[in-house]
């Protein structure tokens, strides 16, 4: 028999798919039932345990201290002394003893100046002043020779200063410096004429006058005196320092005890005005325990006020008694009574105080003093919360006759008073008195930051921030800080949180080290918790724990951050944060709701044995802890994590009785982990229905799992398609995906498969259902012939899971499908890699190796590589003769020895696949046989064979293709009755190809037939 080539024709499906996917149906199917039978996880119970949370709320800032403004009239300054100073420590210039008749005729009779000058010189000595002053004038006039009259002037002048004249006495004195400043007595003028000026208040000029004879040349009886006088002119020039160190320096020195006494005086003094209480009051001390003297009332005085001003109040009313006594009409008597009712207040006994100021009110008829005094006690009062006494002080005070400012101030200080008494009413009238006509600015904003913390008390929140928010510009910074302290609770409050961050912050920022800026930094925080901004809320409380680490707030501060960074996701963050608390805190109340939150952090994680080990430490019973419930709660699902159900069963019933909706849930999960449906289904709708949110949908999918287990399909995706089509939850979303991309491929929905195999590797990659879902389609939809969708299954698989187990074994499917898409060169490289090495154990190797020979030739053949698709079909027929599909090689190996033109080598192969028991493999070896005989023009023989091919393939292709070939040979035979019975037959088929069809019906005119 002649070679002849004949068109090459597809083999059919049922010959050549069937043997290739019989290779692998088995493992195909095993893997999808193996897929099915997977019960869905159960709930997530670990992610659904939350925080034990104490009921926590912002705790109130405190306001700051805003002082209460200062009176309108105020005490005065204690008045500085007058500068008064013993005569008899001022030296005269020296003086010989008189002689026995000093005073004769001839200066009393004949007025010779010299006898005048040493007779008024003895009258001075004797102290005769006004005789002595006659005789000196006499003795000026009457001379002209100078150094006789400049001594008669220097005595004169003398004389005139201690009769009170020093007015009159200065023009001498000048006259004798200017005579002869470097001089015995021009120097004495000098410094007489210094204390002159000093005892008349020329400071100025005195000073002038001492501080030539310091700079050297005076007497040495002069200068310890003088510098005395300079130091006084000092101080009458309020140069406190330099007076200071004058009498410092002075009383370092050996002095007379009458100048140590006045020195010791003065330079207390002055230690006092410069802020030296503590000095001043030693000083004058020992001045005062001198005895008497003529400066020993100031200095008492001075002593008392001093003392109260360096912190010792009861010494201060000691001497303040103690001075009114012995002195009772003493000039400083109302600075006394003044002083002693501040000190009075100071040692707490605002009765006497209040006593002294109405002696005071008797005595200071211009109230000078009396009115800053009540005033004062009045304030102290409401500085003390003694609301009684205040109230009745400023009630009497308000029935007086008062000015503008101070009625306004008595106003202030009465609804400070009410305030304090628990009567915002009555405060709210006064402060609105004051703030309507302020007698003073500061009186306003006090009076509107009073009415603004009045309102926030009463919870008028809005009224409260506006009437605040006026004041946060107030140049005062203590109304500023409290105003901005006022304005941020009133906006918390009103729910204002994005305003009330702002204030807090902006008070922190303008008051760092204000008391109550620790306690703005954790409202600040509250207030991004409320706004949502729970990273900021977390680090504004992390960094009070890291500033203040001991404030008694830090434990609850550190709770509250470690829940935040829980949430976040920063599970390491918050376990330091509750290691922290735990180390630092070990006995506050907050400690071992720390513990059960770390321990609950550790369940969540998956180390659920670290998480019992916490555990063990706190106590479970309701009476002993508020979070009993909790604890069991955390223990049951600790035990459920490392499978022991019985004690987590145990742990959740208690749980349960103590209130834990979520034990239901994990009642639930262990009644399905038993594939007890029924009770499983009770414990998961009694969560669903009690709980909600993440619990809710919990038990929901549990729900679905107990369907899925159950096998009833339909119920399951009725319940599992409405929860995909709401919030995704990875830990349960990943599984119902995969088990309805199961499903559906199963019922050859391939549209659904596909969504949603492809829905589950976008939205979870790092799924574990993600490359089983995506190999499973790949796998359903090979057996099935759904050549492109498992081509991008697999594909999608390759790119996103690479190294994923389910690849190696969908490699076959994935060739397959590429062969079978047009993709052969790609599945022959593949193929030949698979063959080469096939992967697996020796016994998975050989089972899959005839599909993948089988395949190899396939797509060497599709390639064009006839030679190396012959070799690979004689490797199939030789190493593994009784495989499935070594028939459908004897066919390949056939129909390529046909187009080649061997058909001796076709005939044989055919003929052996002629007795194939597969009725499908035999009517296509009967067709390729007639084929080949009617190409050589035997078409008797050939009509046999086509006939054979249509009876063996029925209702096929390669029947109906076998009948238009059967017609073509009879009427090569010239047997048209039976030609048209076959092209009629073919025709009239219902499932004809059209082409097949409408060649047949040509046949038919060919032959004349209608």
């Amino acid at each position: 028999m002649s070679h002849i080539a004949t068109p090459h024709v597809p083999a059919p499906w049922t010959a050549v798919r069937a043997a290739a996917a019989a290779l692998a149906l088995g493992a195909v199917v095993a893997g999808l039932a193996q897929a099915q039978d997977r019960p869905l996880p159960p709930p997530p119970l670990a992610p659904l345990l939350t925080f034990a949370a104490p009921a926590l709320e912002k705790p109130p800032v405190p306001i700051p201290r805003v002082e209460i403004p200062a009176p309108p009239e105020a005490l005065p300054d204690l008045p500085a002394p007058r500068l008064v100073s013993d005569p008899s420590l001022r030296p005269v210039a020296p003086l010989p003893p008189p002689r026995a008749l000093a005073c004769n005729p001839l200066g009393s009779v004949f007025g010779v100046a010299s006898e005048l000058l040493e007779c008024g010189r003895a009258k001075f000595q004797r102290g005769e002043l006004e005789p002595a002053r006659a005789d000196l004038a006499s003795a000026v006039q009457k001379s002209t020779d100078r150094e006789l009259v400049r001594a008669a002037r220097y005595w004169l002048a003398e004389t005139l200063v201690r009769l009170r004249r020093g007015d009159a006495a200065e023009a001498h004195l000048a006259l004798v410096v200017r005579d002869d400043p470097r001089g015995e007595l021009g120097m004495h003028a000098a410094f007489t004429l210094g204390w002159v000026l000093l005892d008349r208040g020329d400071v100025a000029r005195a000073l002038a006058g001492f501080e030539p004879l310091l700079r050297g040349g005076a007497p040495p009886a002069l200068i310890q005196p003088a510098r005395h006088g300079k130091a006084l002119a000092l101080y009458g020039l309020k140069r406190y320092p330099e007076a200071r160190d004058e009498w410092t320096a002075l009383l370092n020195q050996s002095l007379p005890r009458p100048l140590a006494a006045e020195a010791t005086f003065w330079l207390g003094e002055t230690q006092g005005r410069l802020g030296d209480a503590q000095a001043a009051a030693a000083r004058l001390q020992v001045f005062t325990a001198g005895g008497p003297h003529p400066l020993i009332e100031p200095g008492l005085l001075r002593l008392a006020w001093w003392r109260r001003a360096a912190g010792q109040p009861l010494e201060a009313v000691k001497t303040y008694r103690a001075l009114l006594s012995a002195y009772p009409q003493t000039a400083e008597a109302l600075w006394a009574r003044a002083g002693l009712a501040q000190a009075l207040l100071d040692v707490d006994d605002p009765a006497a105080a209040r006593a002294e100021a109405r002696l005071l009110e008797t005595r200071d008829t211009a109230g000078t003093l009396a009115r800053p005094t009540n005033l004062a006690i009045a304030r102290w009062l409401v500085e003390k919360n003694r609301a009684d006494d205040a109230l009745a002080l400023t009630q009497e005070l308000l029935g007086r006759t008062l000015d503008p400012p101070t009625r306004a101030y008595v106003l202030l200080l009465s609804a400070e008073a009410h305030r304090q008494a628990g009567q915002p009413a009555e405060a709210r009238a006064q402060l609105e008195l004051v703030r309507s006509a302020p007698a003073r600015p500061a009186f306003a904003a006090y009076a509107t930051l009073r009415l603004a913390q009045l309102d926030l008390e009463g919870r008028e929140f809005a009224r409260a921030l506006a009437a605040a928010e006026g004041l946060v510009q107030d140049p005062q910074p203590s109304v500023r800080a409290a105003a901005l302290v006022v304005a941020a609770e009133s906006a918390y409050w009103s729910r204002s949180y994005e305003r009330a961050a702002a204030l807090y912050a902006r008070f922190r920022a303008d008051f760092p080290k204000q008391p109550e800026a620790p306690a703005a930094l954790l409202a600040q925080g509250w207030t991004e918790l409320r706004r949502s901004k729970l990273d900021e809320a977390r680090q504004l409380w992390t960094g009070f724990a890291r500033e203040h680490g001991g404030d008694p707030r830090t434990p609850a501060v550190l709770l509250l951050a470690a829940e935040l960074a829980a949430k976040a996701g920063d599970e390491a963050e918050a376990r330091r944060l509750l290691d922290q608390l735990i180390a630092r805190f070990p006995q506050d109340d907050l400690a071992p709701v720390a513990v059960l939150n770390r321990a609950i952090l550790a369940i969540r994680a998956g180390r659920g044995e670290d998480g019992l080990r916490d555990l063990r430490g706190l106590p479970a019973r309701a009476t002993l802890s508020p979070h009993a419930g909790r604890i069991r709660l955390a223990r049951g699902i600790a035990h459920l994590q490392g499978g022991r159900l019985l004690e987590a069963q145990s742990e959740l019933q208690a749980a349960l009785a103590d209130g834990e909706d979520l034990a239901r849930l994990g009642l639930g999960r262990i009644a399905l982990e038993r594939k007890q449906w029924d009770a499983a289904a009770r414990e998961l709708v009694a969560a669903r229905d009690a709980g909600s949110g993440d619990v809710a949908a919990a038990a929901e999918y549990g729900l679905a799992a107990v369907l899925y287990g159950q096998g009833k399909k339909e119920e399951f995706v009725k319940l599992a398609a409405p929860i995909l089509s709401g919030p995704a939850d990875p830990a349960t979303t990943p599984y119902l995906l995969e088990a309805m991309a199961g499903l559906s491929a199963e019922g050859k929905k391939w549209t659904e498969a596909r969504g949603y195999a492809l829905r589950l590797a976008q939205d979870f990659p790092k799924s574990e259902a993600s490359p089983r879902a995506l190999a499973a389609l790949g796998a359903a939809a090979s057996r099935e012939g759904q050549w492109p969708l498992a081509r991008e299954a697999y594909q999608a698989l390759l790119d996103r899971y690479p190294t994923s187990p389910a690849l190696a074994e969908g490699q076959l499917d994935l060739a397959e499908a590429l062969l079978r898409t047009g993709a052969a060169p790609e599945a022959r490289r593949r193929l030949e890699t698979f063959v080469a090495s096939p992967p697996g154990d020796p016994a998975t190797r050989d089972a899959r190796m005839p599909r993948a020979l089988l395949l190899l030739a396939q797509a060497r053949e599709a390639t064009g590589d006839r030679a190396a698709a012959l070799e690979t079909y004689a490797r199939l027929r030789q190493e593994y003769p009784g495989a499935p599909g070594a028939d459908s090689a004897v066919m390949a190996q056939g129909r390529l020895f046909q187009a080649e033109g061997k058909w001796d080598e076709a005939r044989s192969l055919y003929e052996r696949a002629l007795a194939n028991p597969d009725a499908a493999i035999a009517a296509a070896a009967a067709y390729q046989l007639g084929e080949g005989l009617r190409a050589a023009g035997q078409h008797q023989d050939a009509v046999e064979f086509y006939m054979t091919a249509a009876y063996l393939g029925g209702d096929s292709p390669v029947a109906r293709r076998a009948l238009l070939g059967a017609g073509q040979s009879f009427t090569a035979l010239r047997q048209k009755d039976a030609a048209e019975v076959v092209y009629r037959k073919l025709a009239g088929a219902q499932d004809v190809e059209p082409e097949l069809a409408e060649t047949a019906r040509k046949e038919l005119r060919a032959l004349g037939a209608n």
